[in-house]
């Protein structure tokens, strides 16, 4: 079989343009097919690691934000854990104090209780005192007590004091008192005068009347009055004292 040249070459030439055609209308189109296909595929790769670097930096961010959030949280407990203690030791301090006034009101509530059942029992001691001193000088007065009494009426008014006698002076000198006696048993004439002379050995002269009386609650002793003092030596005015002492006056 021979090699027919022309036609060899006419072959070579169809294929030439077939590959022309096929680079020109069939692979230059899938090329830039597949470039662009690459191209988006870059571009949505580039998309993809900006989204996970954007997460990354979200993650980062809240992990810090996480972080900050716990500190802060911690923070807050402690402060409040402070405030909580604080509070609870100025609560428990105001119960300390209001306990510890609590307790003063009761010691003194007690003191003043004290104070009164004490009072009540001097009071009661005093009354019974009085009642029996009453009852016992009442059952041993008689002459001898009335007799001491004046003497020691007498002996009293020996003993006072120059400003006592001073003062009682001014009374018993001016605008001529009327000096009034009264005894619990009647007085002869030699008693009423040694009365008198005391007085007035006391007192000086008296230029007013003197009245001498008798009263039995006086139950012994003496009672003189001149312008407007009084001297006493009688049981009346000292069981007088008792009764008022028990009574708080």
């Amino acid at each position: 079989m021979e090699l027919d040249w022309t036609t060899f070459l006419l072959e070579v030439i169809n294929f030439l343009i077939l590959v022309w055609l096929l680079k020109r209308f069939l692979y230059q189109p899938v090329l830039e097919v597949i470039g662009k296909r690459r191209q988006r595929i870059q571009a949505e790769l580039q998309q993809a690691a900006t989204t996970q670097d954007q997460a990354n930096q979200l993650k980062e961010q809240y992990e810090t934000r996480l972080v900050e959030w716990e500190q802060q949280k911690r923070a807050a407990m402690e402060r409040l854990s402070q405030e909580i203690a604080q509070d609870k030791e100025k609560r428990l301090r105001q119960v300390d104090e209001e306990l510890e006034q609590q307790r003063q009101k009761h010691r003194a509530l007690d003191q003043q209780q004290q104070v009164l059942w004490r009072s009540q029992a001097e009071s009661g001691a005093l009354r019974l005192g009085g009642a029996f001193a009453a009852r016992l000088l009442r059952e041993l007065a008689g002459p001898e007590v009335d007799q001491r009494l004046r003497q020691l009426f007498v002996e009293q008014l020996q003993a006072l004091p120059q400003s006592e006698l001073a003062r009682l002076q001014e009374g018993w000198q001016g605008n001529n008192p009327t000096v009034e006696v009264l005894s619990a048993a009647p007085l002869d004439a030699g008693q009423q005068d040694l009365i008198r002379q005391a007085l007035e050995q006391a007192f000086g002269p008296c230029q007013g009347d003197w009245q001498f009386e008798t009263d039995d609650k006086l139950v012994a002793g003496l009672r003189v009055s001149a312008g407007g003092w009084i001297l006493q030596a009688n049981l009346q005015d000292e069981l007088q004292f008792f009764s008022e002492a028990a009574h708080g006056g």
